[in-house]
């Protein structure tokens, strides 16, 4: 049986438990914010402290704090260690080591975790990304960070593969992204039973990857997705809200569709989010959590091809039609194939992540 909460911070029977501190993604995105959430209510009204690094919007601060969570800046690089000291360090889920962190991040990550281990307490991940370390001194400091552990735990086979090239040997576990496990709160999400009135674009763009979802087949996926769905309307959803990150795509998509009647989603209510989803007739993407949003609110879902594997991976796992972005003669298969997904099956693998996603505790 996957171990519960309590056994991974201890348990009366084995010694206090210890105080938790959450090293999460940049929380402006949404899909990191429910991982912290989920963090968070699995402490069962324990809370934690979480490390942030850049201002947060007063809507992402208040759904942290009424979770149980104080925000701690790590950029005061000493005060934040001196909090870690024999804490338990929760690192994770979400694609955490990655190439473009600052160098005064991990150096503070690191201190942190010394002083957190000096005082009796430990590192540990959780459902943790891992993308390819190219910069000499970040490989350095991210496997000195890691060999804190005895074991990292993965969200997929793509973080075990570029783990083995950032740190070979370090012993592993890839199990699923915490996202699967289901958690009690307003972050929740589950199929839904009302009408199912949105059809949802929830664009992913990352020009240093070369990452985006606009295109003809895109175009092409949501005309005919409006003649299938005559009753669902047209939404654009912002999972990090910023104005030089989805809703610059989201701007971009309105002017490209002048003649559509478009709501845009762009606030940090993650509730109001899951509620989109929850009330999807199809979701369009080329973001992870989208995804997997739709999958989780048991809706129609088709990912837009960008050359992201991880994306494709889940697409794969779950039987999602993968439509080229410009790849619009394949608008119509895609569409049809999305739209009579098995129900079946992918309860059944939902179901299965979740016991995996629980292994990462």
């Amino acid at each position: 049986m996957p171990a519960s909460p309590l056994d991974a911070v201890g348990s009366p029977a084995r010694g206090r438990v210890r105080r938790q501190v959450f090293v999460c993604g940049d929380l402006h995105n949404l899909g990191d914010l429910k991982l912290l959430l989920q963090n968070l209510a699995l402490t069962e009204g324990r809370g934690g402290i979480v490390r942030r690094w850049a201002p947060l919007p007063a809507e992402i601060e208040r759904q942290v704090i009424t979770a149980g969570g104080e925000l701690v800046s790590g950029r005061a690089v000493l005060g934040f260690a001196r909090r870690a000291f024999g804490a338990q360090i929760v690192l994770g889920g979400g694609q955490l080591v990655r190439d473009n962190v600052s160098i005064a991040a991990l150096v503070g990550l690191l201190l942190a975790i010394v002083s957190a281990r000096l005082g009796g307490g430990a590192l540990v991940t959780r459902g943790l990304g891992v993308s390819v370390i190219r910069s000499p001194l970040r490989r350095a400091l991210w496997q000195a960070i890691l060999a804190q552990c005895g074991v990292v735990n993965l969200r997929d086979e793509g973080s075990s593969k570029n783990l083995e090239r950032l740190f070979p040997g370090k012993a592993r576990a890839v199990h699923a992204d915490m996202v699967f496990l289901p958690t009690g709160g307003a972050h929740a999400i589950i199929p839904g039973g009302g009408p199912r009135r949105w059809i949802i674009v929830a664009p992913c763009a990352d020009p240093s990857e070369g990452r985006s979802i606009e295109g003809d087949a895109l175009d092409a996926v949501v005309a005919r997705a409006l003649d299938r769905l005559p009753g669902a309307g047209l939404a654009i959803a912002c999972h990090d809200p910023r104005a030089c990150m989805d809703k610059a795509v989201a701007a971009r998509l309105v002017a490209r569709w002048p003649d559509r009647e478009i709501t845009v989603f762009d606030g940090y209510d993650l509730a109001r989010l899951v509620t989109l989803y929850r009330e999807a007739a199809l979701v369009v993407t080329n973001r992870l959590h989208a995804l997997i949003f739709a999958i989780l609110a048991d809706a129609p879902a088709l990912a837009v091809e960008d050359g992201t594997a991880k994306v494709r991976v889940v697409a794969d796992r779950f039987d999602v039609p993968v439509l080229p972005r410009e790849g619009r003669t394949a608008a119509g298969a895609c569409l049809d194939a999305a739209l009579s997904f098995d129900r079946l099956s992918r309860r059944r693998m939902r179901q299965n992540l979740a016991l995996s996603a629980a292994r990462n505790l």
